[in-house]
């Protein structure tokens, strides 16, 4: 099973977003969509997530179209995480996360779906928060909420729209480890928009470089991180080294000047 792309094309009005985006992710696999603003990572979620129509194309996952699939089913197989969202000024942080069962819920949520809940807002830190307003919650607190619910709604696809982008150094990593923990102990394929090159290095295991609306890398991080690609792409000149440790990609401007021969570096007062 994976979720395959073909093909999609989507504009805003006029204005061409994404051209011809092909692009498959392995059951289980954890994928960075990655490319500067406007290159169109955000769109392609959203097209996956079905808040947005393609003008073309499909997508499909273990061979059904998920565009044509009804909401409920949809939504039983992919979960959604935007950027940030509103949520009922006095929603609780657990009730917000027991909205992530509606796919599955009958009448009334059953002890089992109360379970899965504890477990995500568990998951994500947040069990000293549960009974707390949403109002009263930070963006980063929010955001993790968000995840959470995503959690619960247990999918077989799971998109994140830049997830990080309101979380401190910490929670960023921890929240890319759950992610990862997820798709390779449950099978879920994951699916992140980011712009941290070298968490997406770190944590995914394959790697979709857009410029312009179009695919222009997609592989392994180690193969898809090309120099000279990824300088023309962000309009910067780049670096990537390749270690044991992984790929790291840094400005050339933060190199360190070589020294000239015959010279020895200052010793400090």
């Amino acid at each position: 099973m994976s979720l395959e792309v073909a093909s999609v094309r989507f504009a805003y009005r006029r204005n061409p977003v994404l051209e011809g985006v092909d692009l498959r992710v392995a059951e289980g696999g954890f994928c960075a969509l990655l490319g500067p603003n406007g290159s169109g990572k955000s769109t392609l979620t959203k097209i996956i997530a079905r808040v947005l129509a393609p003008a073309a194309g499909t997508v499909s996952f273990a061979g059904r179209d998920l565009l044509a699939t009804p909401r409920r089913e949809h939504a039983r197989v992919v979960s959604y995480v935007p950027q940030s969202g509103a949520t009922p000024f006095e929603q609780t942080v657990r009730e917000a996360v027991l909205l992530g069962r509606t796919p599955h819920i009958g009448l009334r949520p059953t002890r089992r779906d109360r379970e899965i809940v504890d477990a995500s807002i568990e998951r994500l830190g947040l069990a000293e928060l549960s009974d707390r307003p949403m109002s009263q919650l930070s963006g980063g607190q929010a955001q993790r909420v968000l995840i959470a619910r995503a959690l619960a709604q247990q999918p077989r696809v799971l998109l994140l729209d830049e997830p990080t982008s309101a979380l401190d150094l910490r929670y960023q990593i921890e929240t890319l480890q759950i992610v990862r923990s997820v798709t390779r102990e449950e099978g879920v394929t994951a699916l992140i928009a980011i712009h941290d090159l070298n968490h997406a290095a770190h944590f995914c295991d394959q790697a979709v470089l857009l410029d312009g609306g179009r695919v222009v890398a997609d592989g392994p991080p180690a193969e898809a991180f090309d120099e000279a690609l990824l300088s023309r792409v962000y309009g910067l000149d780049v670096r990537v080294s390749r270690g044991a440790a992984g790929v790291e990609v840094r400005p050339a401007a933060l190199e360190p000047t070589p020294l000239r021969a015959g010279t020895a570096p200052k010793e400090s007062a």
